[in-house]
């Protein structure tokens, strides 16, 4: 009962060192996902003759 009513208690240096951890491994599948989801889009565009838009033979400066 004294669990319940003390609040939520502190982790421990290998908690912390262990979510920091977990974090960066998270972190480094999240940005290599959307590298491919990117990857596979700009693949799909090209193949069905789709461009972002932008008309590079008439820049303005």
């Amino acid at each position: 009962m004294d669990r319940i009513t003390s609040g939520p208690r502190r982790l421990s240096v290998e908690e912390i060192q262990e979510l920091r951890r977990d974090m960066e491994e998270s972190s480094i599948w999240a940005k290599a996902e959307l590298k491919r989801r990117r990857a596979a889009k700009s693949q799909k565009n090209s193949a069905h003759g789709i461009d972002d838009g932008i008309d590079n033979d008439h820049l303005s400066n």
